[in-house]
């Protein structure tokens, strides 16, 4: 039984549609094409929805419209990987709930770490549902929940079973889920207390927590990407990177880290990045030691066999260079790369007996 509401499934078919669509194959090989061009933004609605997060170590802006109304429709003619299920369901899930996602323009997304405990909340821009079609969403997943009311706004809060996903000490919590419609096509989904201090800033009772080194990091990526994200490493996950060995020491100096992640129109997927570091000798070091993992990891993957496989040319699209106290890092994968993923070999014949 799935314990999401519509914004969490949102959320998901955003990301999915992009990953899944580029490991799919068409009947026809789209032609080669570069990453969308800039085009206009919506920044000042981002901008205005970055205003009301909360205090945060992650933020993203996700340009949903383009990831439903460009992206997605492309992917309804492909079955590969179960992408064309993929589309029918948003057309299933707006009948029945009522609730459209392609009328969805953006969202920004907020994560906070608290010690090794992490919280997250998505405010999404476009749509509006009213309590009945919340209630719709609720049943077609299964999700248990209850009404409760904060500083005038209806808060539903899920009734949430799923375990709270981990890795190693770090954890998110999910006991406590909550959706409120905001008001202005706007809607709050994630963790009750993030939500909570969502309504709290939209009121004036509280100021919006983004700073303004996270707001102008992400100023710096590109506009028009799909998924746009501004890191910043909280101290205490720092020194424990730097406490693992010698191989995490140079990746402890990152302060912060921002970029883009984009699916072209051919599918092809780039992830472009900065980690950011106090100083240039840090950056050397930072960019010394990621090369050097890159080898490590060709000598592993591409060892013993000659033919070119899958992994060394992932390792030939990473391109790392430092730019002052800055170290810049871009993996492209071409669809023809993610074509050769998703083929199956053809077995060997069998040898006839003589």
């Amino acid at each position: 039984m799935r314990k999401f509401s519509s914004l969490a499934l949102i959320f998901i078919l955003i990301i999915g549609a992009a990953i899944i669509g580029a490991n799919a194959q068409s009947a026809e090989q789209a032609p080669k094409s570069a990453p969308a061009a800039n085009k206009p933004a919506a920044s000042g609605a981002a901008d205005e929805l970055m205003a009301m997060l909360p205090a945060s170590d992650l933020i993203a802006v996700l340009d949903v419209n383009r990831a439903f109304n460009e992206l997605l429709p492309k992917l309804a003619g492909i079955s590969t990987g179960g992408v064309d299920k993929l589309a029918k369901s948003v057309q299933e899930f707006t009948e029945k709930t009522g609730v459209d996602p392609s009328k969805i323009q953006n969202a920004v997304f907020s994560f906070s770490m608290e010690g090794t405990q992490g919280t997250g909340v998505i405010i999404i821009q476009g749509i509006d549902p009213d309590a009945r079609q919340i209630e719709a969403v609720m049943k077609e997943f299964g999700s248990e929940f209850k009404t409760s009311e904060y500083k005038g706004k209806a808060i539903y809060n899920v009734v949430s079973k799923v375990k709270a996903p981990s890795a190693g000490p770090l954890s998110v919590k999910t006991d406590e889920v909550a959706l409120a419609a905001l008001g202005r096509q706007r809607v709050a989904f994630g963790d009750l207390a993030m939500v909570k201090q969502v309504i709290d800033i939209q009121s004036g009772v509280a100021k919006g927590g983004v700073t303004a080194a996270m707001t102008g990091a992400l100023a710096e990526t590109r506009a028009s990407a799909l998924v746009r994200f501004a890191l910043n490493i909280p101290e205490n996950l720092r020194a424990e990177a730097a406490n693992q060995g010698d191989l995490f020491k140079s990746v402890a100096t990152i302060k912060m880290i921002l970029g883009t992640f984009d699916v072209a129109s051919d599918f092809s997927l780039s992830l472009d990045a900065i980690m950011r570091t106090p100083s240039q000798n840090d950056a050397t070091e930072l960019e010394n030691g990621l090369k050097g993992l890159v080898e490590l990891l060709r000598g592993i993957f591409g060892g013993g066999d000659q033919k070119p496989n899958f992994f060394t040319q992932l390792l030939d699209q990473v391109k790392i260079g430092t730019k002052v106290n800055d170290v810049s890092l871009s993996i492209s994968l071409p669809r023809a790369l993610m074509d050769q993923l998703s083929k199956k070999e053809t077995p060997a014949p069998a040898e006839k007996k003589q």
